[in-house]
């Protein structure tokens, strides 16, 4: 868990080598850059925050094959486009969040059908 650490680059595409990890905590950090596909490696993973960083690009398909993620946090990004279906696992309000509220920093806002919270462009979440 490196939340809140003042870690800065990008996320390396090395990051779908991690094939055990379990929990992946990158939030409130100063990362840029895109999502890496790699990510989809990662099983085990039923954690993944990264909100309030400052990555952008689309929203990885490769996501949807994380079948065990119960807490999903893409929030406070720059991201665009459609979120893929999510598998929900003892799923509750924060479970799966996204910038898909409006107002939104782009034309449209995120699309994310499965997410159970939903923020704009004023950090604002519902």
């Amino acid at each position: 868990m490196l939340g809140n650490g003042g870690l800065s680059g990008r996320i390396s595409d090395a990051i779908g080598n991690l094939t055990s990890l379990q929990k992946l905590d990158l939030h409130d950090n100063d990362l840029k850059g895109s999502i890496p596909t790699e990510i989809g490696n990662l099983l085990n993973l039923s954690s993944l925050m990264i909100s309030f960083n400052g990555i952008t690009g689309k929203i990885p398909d490769e996501l949807a094959d994380l079948s065990q993620l119960e807490i999903l946090h893409l929030h406070g990004n720059r991201l665009q486009g459609t979120m893929p279906r999510l598998t929900s696992k003892g799923q509750t309000k924060s479970s799966f969040i996204s910038d898909c509220g409006s107002p939104s920093e782009f034309d449209t806002p995120v699309d994310c059908p499965d997410c159970t919270m939903c923020c704009n462009s004023r950090q604002e979440c519902d």
